[in-house]
């Protein structure tokens, strides 16, 4: 599955999301309600860098 990476601006950290996966807690990832996880740098692909990845916000 292929992870889409972003920069949470609300508490600076990496976050990724499985677009179409659902989750063990039954929560699906899709367009409308992306399901954020944590991530860290040294998951992104090689050649990104933080500040090729774009902003979102991330509720609690």
């Amino acid at each position: 599955m292929d992870r889409i990476f972003a920069w949470d601006d609300h508490l600076d950290r990496v976050v990724y999301r499985i677009p179409g996966h659902t989750h063990k807690d039954g929560r699906e990832d899709s367009d409308l309600s992306p399901v954020w996880l944590p991530a860290d740098e040294s998951e992104l692909p090689e050649g990104v860098s933080v500040e090729d990845l774009r902003k979102v916000t991330v509720k609690q």
